[in-house]
């Protein structure tokens, strides 16, 4: 087998992984239930993918790959870096809004967070907002503080929005698209240089 047809069986195994996933939450994905979804035998999944941990290894770097790669459009799309920081934290919202099981497989599942993911590039999303904070600092828009410290409170005022409406039943956010817009504008409004006290 090529190393193209190699990289695309284990795709398909892992567009498989994720339509279980959506389907039939975390819980229902075994290798057995993954294999017969694709027509193969377990041991002919073995091959692709040593154990499930590793096919939810290959699951979370596609998503975060998916992320990364839309962050990088708005980064080269966008002159403005304050409005590109905003579409950056949107855009990290309906990611999480848009399959919602994936996200929790990704980010909140207590037994994927012990997974080593071995690829470094799985915060390259992380980095280009980081990149995008130290350019809106050059341009004076931003308070002189870490850059780093600015993109952890832009990541967790959207991160926390969204996993609250994902696992808070009890609270309505019937409409968290708006708020999590509203939150990115209004953080970067507390962040920006002519915000008041430095």
């Amino acid at each position: 087998m090529s190393e193209d047809q190699l990289a695309g069986t284990q795709a398909r195994i892992v567009r498989e992984a994720g339509r279980i996933v959506q389907s039939e939450g975390y819980a229902a994905l075994s290798m057995r239930q993954l294999a017969a979804g694709l027509g193969l035998t377990a041991g002919a999944l073995y091959r692709y993918f040593p154990t499930k941990q590793h096919v939810l290894m290959a699951y979370c770097g596609a998503a975060l790959d998916e992320l990364t790669d839309d962050l990088r459009r708005i980064e080269a799309g966008e002159p403005e870096p304050l409005r590109a920081l905003e579409r950056m934290m949107v855009a990290y919202g309906a990611f999480a809004l848009a399959d919602t099981d994936r996200f929790r497989v990704v980010f909140l599942d207590p037994d994927v967070g012990r997974i080593e993911l071995a690829d470094t590039k799985t915060l390259d999303g992380y980095r280009v907002l980081q990149g995008t904070v130290r350019r809106a600092q050059e341009a004076g828009l931003l308070r002189p503080m870490p850059a780093e410290d600015i993109a952890r409170i832009l990541v967790g005022c959207v991160h926390g929005l969204v996993v609250m409406a994902i696992t808070i039943r009890e609270i309505d956010f019937s409409d968290i698209e708006t708020l999590v817009a509203t939150a990115a504008r209004t953080t970067l409004r507390g962040l920006s240089s002519g915000s008041g006290e430095n």
